[in-house]
């Protein structure tokens, strides 16, 4: 009798795992909507039609490549998506390839990056930071992967110089990036990429319910321009 009691128990509890499984498949969890930071998201938060986000490190080559094709046909790219296609986009800055060893440079340029969005002007920082790396680095062939020779670990003041030209408080924004005042708000979104991702790898978008993992551009901003394309519209085709 407590044999057939205990064989009854174990296959119940197999069959609620079974269960739970099979529940968690036919209803897997909601995207996460909300935007992590407006500043650092294009579109109207409140009218968009779509909901377009890309995880990314700084130091994250294959990310880089992705943003820097869409620098290069900013206008275009604007147009096209953000204003005819109703889309909002939203980038989701991580210090990962810190966290993972990878780069020691992630986190100041995480930090950087957030303070720039503390006076709304994340993109233009984002972008100056990328075509500087690009110069310096990327377009000598260095950290454009991991098997390349490694970017050095850069002092604050690469990060804080690239903002030379932007117009905001210099001042405050030195003292923000010195003094790591948004690392906290990097470690907390760092922390809920982590568990978005699920072991994904960046960069990581989720447009829309197309989810998709890196991308395989070469550097050149003409060719990768037309991959960013082939994702987006991606995106739009599953709504």
């Amino acid at each position: 009798m407590q044999k057939a009691i205990r064989i009854g128990a174990l296959v119940a509890v197999i069959g609620l795992l079974v269960g739970l499984v099979v529940y968690n498949i036919l209803n897997p969890p909601a995207p996460d909507n909300s935007v992590w930071n407006a500043a650092m998201s294009k579109g109207d938060t409140e009218t968009a039609k779509h909901h377009f986000v890309m995880y990314t490190d700084i130091f994250c080559p294959y990310c880089d490549k992705f943003s820097n094709a869409i620098a290069a046909n900013l206008d275009k790219w604007e147009k096209d998506y953000i204003e005819r296609e109703n889309v909002l986009f939203e980038i989701r800055v991580t210090d990962i390839n810190y966290r993972n060893g990878h780069s020691n440079n992630s986190r100041p340029a995480g930090i950087a990056a957030y303070c720039a969005a503390r006076q709304n002007k994340f993109w233009d920082y984002y972008y100056a930071l990328l075509a500087q790396m690009f110069e310096d680095y990327h377009s000598k062939g260095i950290g454009v992967d991991p098997y390349s020779q490694h970017i050095p670990d850069l002092p604050n003041s690469y990060f804080t110089d690239v903002a030379k030209d932007i117009e905001f408080d210099q001042d405050s924004f030195k003292q923000c990036v010195d003094n790591q005042e948004t690392l906290s708000e990097l470690n907390k979104n760092t922390a809920k990429a982590e568990k978005n991702l699920n072991g994904s790898g960046i960069p990581h978008f989720v447009f829309d319910k197309f989810v998709y993992d890196g991308f395989a551009g070469n550097w050149d901003t003409t060719h990768d321009y037309e991959q960013v394309k082939t994702l987006m519209n991606a995106g739009l085709s599953t709504k």
